[in-house]
């Protein structure tokens, strides 16, 4: 406890509580936060899903999503909520409103 209020005291804090300041300073938190999605989202969907798309592009808030085959963009067009509320967890700056999945041209098979 006396060594945080000496951080306190001499304006010393964590450096990733400065980068959040910055980046709400800066007007980069919404772009950053919503580009963190291309890394975590294996992690936030299982690795199931991470095999049958994967997120391509965002437009302001739309997630534009590769997918390998029509079935797969059913299943994961009726599971859009779900999909939504697990990408979107935690995010303080932004969120992803909207999926649009399109048939990856690049799929194999």
């Amino acid at each position: 406890m006396p060594r945080r209020r000496a951080r306190e005291r001499h304006g010393i804090r964590p450096i990733g509580d400065a980068l959040d300041e910055l980046l709400v300073r800066a007007g980069w938190a919404r772009p950053v936060e919503l580009h963190e999605v291309f890394r975590s989202w294996g992690e936030r969907l299982g690795p199931e899903i991470a095999r049958a798309a994967r997120p391509y592009r965002i437009d302001g808030d739309t997630l534009i999503v590769r997918v390998v085959s029509s079935v797969w963009m059913n299943e994961l067009s009726l599971r859009q909520r779900e999909i939504l509320e697990r990408l979107n967890a935690g995010r303080t700056h932004s969120a992803v409103k909207r999926l649009i999945f399109r048939i990856d041209p690049e799929a194999k098979g």
